[in-house]
């Protein structure tokens, strides 16, 4: 079930969205707490360089380079985040993960960003100029993260209470 949610979550980057508002960041914490680790890193991965590739060469006419490497260890420092929810999700833990995330996103992609793309200078200067002008798409993507994750999680809690509910009830 985890795995799907996943796939649909890397999917929905397909549909039309406010950009970097989309259940991916709250897929990869829901992922990273609940998937396998290992699984939790390279499944996502997978699906995630098999989308971009789609997205920046089909749809957008676009070629992937070096940069896209430094995109997946932005996503997957997102799924390293959410193995702080394995033990127990309380409010701190998953608010915490919550904010961690899209910041190790925003911190990793837009160094790669200003050392890659050459669309800033590649001075103190420009590093300020390339993260302050990102910081309206790290606005959404905290957002969508505290909004995907608070249903994935919410919702993996409701099936878990009710279906230990239905078991205890016909061992009863």
């Amino acid at each position: 079930m985890v795995y799907l949610i996943v796939l649909l979550a890397v999917l929905a980057r397909f549909i039309p969205h406010i950009p970097n508002f989309s259940p991916v960041y709250g897929a990869l914490l829901f992922g990273g707490a609940h998937l396998r680790k290992r699984d939790s890193i390279w499944f996502p991965l997978v699906l995630l360089s098999a989308s971009d590739f789609v997205l920046t060469n089909l749809i957008y006419h676009m070629s992937i380079g070096w940069a896209e490497v430094v995109q997946l260890a932005a996503f997957a420092s997102i799924t390293l985040v959410g193995w702080s929810l394995r033990p127990r999700v309380t409010l701190r833990r998953f608010s915490f993960a919550c904010v961690a995330g899209p910041t190790a996103f925003y911190l990793i992609s837009n160094f790669g960003v200003w050392l890659g793309w050459h669309t800033y200078p590649p001075t103190w200067a420009g590093l300020v100029q390339c993260y302050v002008a990102a910081i309206p798409f790290y606005g959404y993507s905290l957002g969508s993260t505290f909004l995907f994750a608070g249903v994935l999680f919410g919702l993996y809690e409701l099936y878990r209470a009710r279906h230990v509910h239905n078991v205890q009830a016909r061992t009863s």
